[in-house]
């Protein structure tokens, strides 16, 4: 009885009441911004360079490249060699026209984008911490909106990928979601289509966001097979004209890119994604998943357990990220068992806003079993180790790979010809400040002939018969960092299941460039060294040069 009414009460409350504190919203968002405005500042002052915060992830770097080279009409490429897939179409696409706009200057492009990802991140913690503060409470959307500032959070959501778009898609979802029943309501109606048009841009944001697509369908069948009314033919019926009315706008939005990748790559799977799998070939990966990651999961069904025990189960916002939460953890099996290598952090954005919403149930929990002033004491100590967690990643920032990348690009543009080509792993942030082409060797954002030409022992003839003639190697064995060698073989590990890995043979003698060392994120001492490629038709450059 306590739980039916739990139910009616809630499902009233959303139809009578407005389903997001519009103006905590916008508060929460002005908030954000300005924290952001805040750290961009110190970032400033600390490297001495404009854009030194937020801290974008070499694979962001990726994005500027190929957004430069489609928006000027070279098409999807990395190396303006071979065209390539390996990228999260959505963002991909809300780039290229920016980069069509501010044209070919890479410091006022970089700046632009972390602008947006600022603003996005901004808006969508508003939405979310608006959207907990009308359907939980004050206390419990804050905690949420602390949790976003949570430095390996933030950092996700500011490294320059999709997360942080993929956050403002999954709150309008949540939003749009509770606000019009589409699926929960078991009748079929037009306005459904509007939430299935988030769910295709939630998959088009990240293409594994499928599991939570398909978590979410198999709740419009249960919905409609067990609470809908009529013979079992008809709900069968009407829940499959449901399912096409919430679904087909998804459909729609992902087919045209899926028909894209099957015939200009001969694969419905990009390339980076296909590299990375072993499917099916099962494995164990468990470390794929950091400590935030197993919270931010945690988190969620914990909030969910607490309103399913308080008799809540039937509440809207806890039904929703119950079934979520479902496909987050499909999601996240599936990484741990069939993603073999570069699994990285918003590759989990999606646990993200699932967890916050799970932090905030719990946190209304204890908020009901505690006085005000120990909730506001809490609170007021959260903020603080908040502060302090932040100041201490933003001191970090020159403790990264971003600088000696940096200093290495930048080496480039200045002293190898215009159409020098140079081949590199990890090359995303290099690439962008070489402004010269630059074929990614790991080849996540390179070709599929590439990748079987790694894998057939042919990755010498592949990058000479295509111009390379410098090599850089971000990562380099201690003989080589004091120039203790004569020759240093460089593998590249094939990325297609049963092939040998590929191997460049470098030489101490062609050695072009030796930057400063740096230390990596994990705390490991390394240097940036290019070389010239032997038997590459490129002109003597003298002894290595330092900045």
């Amino acid at each position: 009885m306590q739980a039916t009414a739990d139910s009616k009460l809630s499902r009233t409350r959303l139809a009578s009441a407005e389903v997001v504190d519009l103006r905590f919203a916008r508060i929460t968002a002005v908030v954000i911004a300005a924290v952001c405005v805040v750290l961009w500042l110190i970032g400033w002052q600390l490297r001495g360079w404009i854009s030194a915060w937020p801290r974008f992830a070499d694979d962001a770097y990726y994005y500027l490249v190929i957004a430069g080279n489609a928006a000027t009409g070279h098409g999807f490429t990395m190396d303006r060699i071979s065209p390539t897939n390996g990228f999260q179409p959505l963002w991909m696409w809300l780039l290229v026209p920016i980069a069509r706009l501010v044209g070919d200057d890479a410091n006022l492009l970089l700046l632009v984008v972390q602008g947006i990802c600022v603003a996005i991140f901004a808006v969508a913690g508003g939405l979310l911490c608006g959207l907990l503060r009308a359907q939980i409470g004050r206390v419990p959307a804050l905690i949420a909106g602390l949790l976003l500032f949570f430095p390996r959070i933030e950092n996700a959501l500011l490294s320059g990928m999709e997360a942080a778009l993929l956050l403002s898609i999954f709150a309008a979802l949540l939003i749009e979601a509770l606000r019009s029943g589409a699926l929960s309501n078991p009748e079929p109606r037009a306005s459904d289509a509007r939430t299935g048009a988030l769910v295709g841009l939630l998959m088009l944001a990240r293409l594994d966001s499928v599991f939570v697509a398909l978590a979410l369908a198999a709740w419009v069948g249960v919905q409609g097979l067990a609470h809908g009314e009529g013979t079992l033919v008809e709900r069968l019926l009407r829940t499959a004209r449901k399912g096409l009315g919430v679904f087909w706008p998804a459909v729609l939005l992902l087919v045209p890119y899926l028909a894209w990748n099957r015939l200009e790559f001969g694969h419905f799977v990009p390339i980076s994604g296909t590299l990375k799998t072993s499917f099916p070939v099962a494995g164990f990966e468990p470390g794929h998943m950091n400590a935030e990651h197993v919270a931010l999961l945690a988190l969620a069904l914990a909030g969910v357990a607490v309103e399913v025990r308080r008799g809540a189960r039937r509440d809207p916002l806890v039904e929703l990220i119950a079934v979520l939460s479902l496909g987050l953890v499909a999601h996240a099996l599936h990484a741990v068992i069939y993603m073999r290598w570069g699994v990285l952090s918003w590759h989990f954005a999606g646990l993200i806003p699932a967890g916050a919403v799970g932090a905030a149930l719990l946190a209304r929990a204890v908020e009901r079993r505690l006085p005000r002033a120990i909730v506001a004491a809490g609170m007021v100590g959260l903020a603080a180790l908040q502060v302090l967690a932040l100041a201490y990643s933003i001191s970090r920032l020159g403790h990264t790979f971003t600088i000696g990348a940096r200093e290495g690009g930048e080496w480039v543009a200045a002293n190898l010809p215009p159409d020098a080509v140079i081949g590199m792993k990890d090359s995303g942030i290099f690439s962008y400040f070489a402004q010269r082409r630059v074929m990614n060797l790991d080849g996540l954002t390179n070709s599929f002939e590439f990748a079987e030409a790694v894998c057939s022992g042919r990755m010498e003839a592949f990058v000479l018969g295509h111009g390379v003639e410098y090599i850089a190697q971000h990562a380099v064995p201690h003989g080589v960092r004091v120039g203790d060698y004569e020759t240093y073989t460089q593998p590249y590990p094939c990325g297609l299941r049963g092939g040998p890995d590929g191997e460049l043979v470098l030489r101490r003698e062609l050695e072009v460039f030796r930057g400063t060392p740096y230390k990596s994120s994990a705390g490991r001492e390394e240097q940036l060294v290019i070389w010239r490629l032997a038997r590459a038709p490129a002109e003597e450059t003298g002894p290595a040069a330092s900045p």
